[in-house]
């Protein structure tokens, strides 16, 4: 679902090159759960931007599903995620002005997508626990409420993947369980392929691949607790 090869990223800083990402290869199988963790600076966000297609490396390529990322425009990249992919942030990204329903509506609306969109987008918010919330604007909403209706909106497209950067950063360790068991949920019902970026260890090691960057590059890469316990990946 997921190849990159011989990704890098470097930003100019002081007239010189200053890489962040180091000849990264890597394969995530459909319906994959895979985390990314490593200290600040290993260039996690960056890793899951380029996967996302949200910035472009200096040099290798990324496929997803099949589709080299880089060989498409910028709008055609747009499209193509608008269709496949979903992206929860850590700061939420809500429009201010729109309720919890539009907000989760907004995939939709942007697809096209009429018939239907309104009895989904309450669908998913039931399933976040927002079910009588939908009516209510994010400043009505506390912090970990934000965060589920972020989550609802990434899976209103049904993406075949999801990436989610540091989704429980912001979030007590109780609200951020279950985040994360959320994302594990719909994962499974989904049969989406979801990477995390996450800097707790213990919500890292539900996956079913541990990934760790040191210094732009993979250091380990290893199976995750989910592996362990018997809840791998479906084929």
């Amino acid at each position: 679902m997921i190849v990159a090869e011989g990704l890098e990223k470097s930003y100019t800083s002081g007239g010189r090159p200053l890489p962040v990402l180091r000849r990264i290869d890597l394969e995530v199988p459909p319906e994959a759960f895979v985390s990314i963790v490593g200290p600040s600076g290993s260039g996690k966000t960056t890793l899951l931007g380029l996967l996302a297609g949200l910035d472009e490396p200096t040099s290798g390529r990324v496929k997803l599903d099949g589709q080299d990322l880089f060989a498409l425009t910028e709008d055609g990249r747009a499209e193509f995620r608008s269709r496949n992919v979903g992206f929860v942030f850590q700061t939420f990204h809500l429009l201010p002005t729109l309720t919890a329903l539009e907000n989760v509506l907004v995939p939709l609306e942007l697809r096209g997508e009429y018939a239907g969109a309104r009895e989904r987008g309450e669908a998913l918010l039931g399933r976040v626990g927002l079910g009588e919330r939908m009516d209510h604007y994010p400043a009505q909403l506390s912090g970990g409420e934000q965060q589920r209706v972020a989550l609802a909106r990434a899976f209103a497209n049904r993406p075949k993947i999801l990436f989610a950067d540091e989704p429980t950063g912001n979030l007590d360790r109780e609200t951020g369980g279950a985040i994360v068991a959320m994302l594990e949920e719909l994962n499974r019902d989904a049969h989406t392929t979801l990477v995390l970026v996450t800097h707790d260890p213990a919500l890292a090691e539900r996956a079913h691949r541990v990934i760790s960057l040191s210094g732009g590059r993979i250091a380990t890469d290893r199976p995750g607790t989910a592996v362990a316990t018997g809840a791998g990946v479906a084929s």
